[in-house]
C-alpha cells in the first residue's frame, strides 16, 4: 500500500494548519508582546555592557598612547646621553606592540557596541509595533462589548416614514411607474457621482489659486470630529456603559427586475419614464 503523504506532514491537513499558524502569528497576542519586551530588556542590557566595554577599551588606548609617548621621550634622552639605549628601545617596541593590540581590541568593542545598539533599536520598533496592534485590538474589543451592552438601553429611534394604510394604496401601475423612475434616476445619479469624483480627483492635483476666467482652487482645513473609540474607552474605564441610540431604519427600493422587464418588453418605455 502506498504511504499516505499526510502522515509525512505534506497533506492538505498540514497546509491548513500552516495557514492557521500564520494567521495566529499576525494577530496581536499578549504572549508575543511579553516575549518582545523580554528581548528588548536583554538588548538594552547588552547595549549597556558593550558600551561600557567600548569605553574601557578606549581608555586603555589613551593610556597606552601616553605610555608610548613617554617611551619615545626616554629613548631620545638615552640617545643623547648614550646610556640605556637598548633597554629604551625594547621598552618602546613593547609599548607600541601593546598599543596596536589595544587599538584592535577597541575597534572590535566599538563594532560590538554598534551592533548591540542596532539590535536594541530593532527590538524597540518591534515592541512598539506589537503594542500598537494590541491597543487597536483592545479598542475594537471594547467597542464591541460596549455596543452589546448599550443595546439594552437604547434611546428611541427617530420616527419612521409615514406609511399609507392598506385601503389608500395606489394602483400597481402607479407604484411601478414611480419605482422605475426612481431606479433610473438613482442609476444616473450614481454614474454622474462617479464621473464627478474622477474629475475632482484630477482637480486635486492643482495647487491653490485662480485659473482662467474664474476657476478657483482652494483648500479649507479639516474639521474636528468626535473620537467615538476614545469616548467608549473613557466610559468603560469609569465602569459605565456608553450611551447609544437607535438609528433610523434604512429604506431601499429595488426595481432592477422591473427595469429589465420593461426594457425587454418595450425599450422605448424607459425613455418615456426618464
Amino acid at each position: 500500500m502506498p504511504i499516505s503523504r499526510c502522515r509525512q506532514g505534506e497533506g492538505p491537513g498540514r497546509k491548513t494548519e500552516g495557514r492557521g499558524h500564520e494567521h495566529d502569528h499576525r494577530r496581536p497576542h499578549p504572549g508575543r508582546l511579553a516575549e518582545a519586551e523580554d528581548v528588548l530588556t536583554a538588548a538594552r542590557r547588552e547595549e549597556a555592557r558593550t558600551a561600557r566595554a567600548a569605553e574601557r577599551a578606549a581608555a586603555r588606548v589613551i593610556k597606552a598612547r601616553t605610555a608610548r609617548t613617554e617611551a619615545r621621550k626616554a629613548l631620545r634622552a638615552a640617545e643623547r646621553t648614550g646610556k640605556g639605549i637598548a633597554a629604551a628601545t625594547r621598552r618602546l617596541a613593547t609599548r607600541e606592540a601593546r598599543l596596536v593590540e589595544l587599538v584592535e581590541t577597541a575597534r572590535t568593542a566599538r563594532a560590538e557596541a554598534a551592533a548591540a545598539r542596532r539590535s536594541r533599536r530593532t527590538a524597540e520598533r518591534k515592541v512598539e509595533r506589537i503594542s500598537r496592534r494590541a491597543a487597536l485590538a483592545a479598542t475594537r474589543s471594547v467597542e464591541k462589548i460596549t455596543a452589546r451592552l448599550g443595546e439594552a438601553a437604547l434611546t428611541p429611534a427617530p420616527e419612521t416614514d409615514p406609511v399609507l394604510p392598506v385601503d389608500q394604496l395606489p394602483a400597481v401601475e402607479v407604484i411601478e411607474a414611480h419605482a422605475a423612475r426612481y431606479a433610473d434616476l438613482d442609476r444616473q445619479a450614481k454614474d454622474l457621482a462617479r464621473l464627478a469624483e474622477a474629475e475632482k480627483s484630477w482637480l486635486r492635483q492643482l495647487p491653490n489659486g485662480t485659473y482662467g476666467r474664474g476657476v478657483v482652487i482652494n483648500r479649507n482645513p479639516g474639521r474636528s470630529i468626535l473620537d467615538q473609540a476614545a469616548v467608549a474607552l473613557d466610559y468603560t474605564a469609569r465602569g459605565e456603559v456608553p450611551p447609544r441610540k437607535a438609528s433610523r431604519s434604512t429604506f431601499k427600493c429595488d426595481a432592477t427586475a422591473l427595469l429589465a422587464a420593461l426594457e425587454e418588453a418595450d425599450p422605448a418605455a424607459l425613455a418615456l419614464i426618464a
